[in-house]
């Protein structure tokens, strides 16, 4: 066998890295954000449920999903990427 059978044969070639999709980046960015929001919300409102600022502990990461899910299917049927 040559050196080049061996290298095809192998699924992790050096001159094809593995990317993650821009979706799954926007996500972790979500989750991140999200996780920041309820943290910075449980600070300053102590842990009290009846702050009024924890009223918007979940309200604010909802609509921000809503609103980002909704820009991604814009963006995505101006692009074409639903077609296939």
């Amino acid at each position: 066998m040559s050196g080049d059978e061996s290298q095809s044969n192998n699924p992790e070639q050096p001159s094809e890295k593995k990317r993650l999709s821009n979706g799954v980046y926007f996500k972790i960015v979500g989750y991140v954000l999200t996780a920041g929001w309820i943290g910075f919300i449980l600070a300053a409102s102590g842990g009290d449920s009846s702050h009024p600022l924890f009223d918007y502990i979940f309200i604010v990461p909802l609509a921000g999903w809503i609103i980002g899910m909704l820009i991604a299917r814009v963006v995505a049927k101006k692009s074409g990427a639903d077609k296939q």
